[in-house]
């Protein structure tokens, strides 16, 4: 007897299981074709979130460009209007001369990104378009000559009074409106008693006084303080008054600080004529200071 061929035996499912139908499987496929799409749409999400954080940083990025520009522009046309009064720099940097208001647009994206979660891209971008030409500004400016003072000073032939014939702004002398003298006189020991006198708008004269002191063999260089002698210790209570040229006889003055943030042009008689007055703008000028910013002291409103 033959035997007859089987057709092979199905594998059992294990126990529990149910095979899936052919819908079932269809159905199964179609879920999983959702769940990924589903991821899809929630990956491009957080792409176009990411995106919208970032639009803030390159909008600020490029305002830090813009703002950067037109800072370094303007202090160009500054140091060149200083350059033409005469300044004397010992030389630029090659660090100067980088385009750092170009360069400060990239730095924002290159923090760490916790920095970047936690400060205002706006702000760190408009720090970046100012602090950066004030900082190479004010680099150029430190290597300016420093500021020279007379070669020799007579501090006898200096002693007595002379008249303000202008000054730069100072807070200090906001309320002398007229007749500002400055009387010294030599003290025992080196020191120098100053006197400053000016007269009010309400036509009040006003008086203070105090010492001075050399800070170096020539005399040139002094300091002064008005605080009272208990208080002079203290930080801050002297302040360098530099006399920068003398006039052979004594008869005009030159005085100012070494930062140049104070020039005062001083007289022995309340009138100057113009060409003297330009001859000490010129000691003024090679020495660094902003003349442009000098105030008239009128003087002989209160003569007596």
């Amino acid at each position: 007897m033959s035997a007859q061929l089987q057709p092979p035996a199905r594998p059992e499912a294990p126990a529990g299981i149910v095979p899936a139908s052919l819908d079932q499987q269809i159905m199964a496929a179609e879920m999983a074709i959702i769940a990924r799409e589903q991821r899809l749409r929630l990956q491009a999400s957080r792409i176009g979130e990411q995106i919208h954080q970032k639009l803030p940083a390159l909008g600020a990025g490029a305002a830090s460009m813009v703002g950067g520009v037109v800072l370094r522009r303007i202090f160009r046309q500054r140091r060149g209007v200083a350059d033409t009064g005469g300044a004397v720099s010992t030389g630029t940097s090659w660090l100067a001369q980088l385009p750092w208001a170009q360069l400060s647009a990239f730095i924002w994206p290159l923090l760490p990104l916790t920095v970047r979660n936690r400060v205002n891209p706006k702000l760190v971008a408009g720090l970046m378009a100012t602090a950066v030409p004030l900082a190479v500004a004010h680099f150029k400016v430190a290597r300016q000559a420093p500021v020279s003072t007379a070669p020799l000073l007579d501090l006898r032939r200096y002693a007595g009074r002379w008249y303000e014939i202008a000054r730069l702004p100072l807070r200090t002398e906001d309320q002398c409106d007229s007749d500002v003298t400055a009387t010294y006189t030599l003290l025992r020991g080196g020191r120098v008693r100053v006197v400053n006198s000016c007269y009010t708008r309400d036509g009040v004269q006003e008086e203070v006084r105090g010492i001075a002191r050399a800070t170096e063999g020539d005399g040139a260089k002094l300091e002064v303080s008005f605080a009272p002698r208990a208080l002079r210790w203290l930080p801050g209570s002297w302040a360098p008054y530099w006399v920068l040229h003398v006039d052979p006889d004594y008869g005009a003055a030159v005085v100012g600080t070494p930062d140049r943030k104070h020039l005062w042009l001083l007289s022995r008689s309340p009138l100057m004529d113009d060409s003297q007055l330009q001859r000490l703008l010129l000691h003024a000028r090679a020495q660094g200071f902003d003349t442009t910013k000098l105030m008239r002291t009128p003087q002989g409103l209160h003569a007596s």
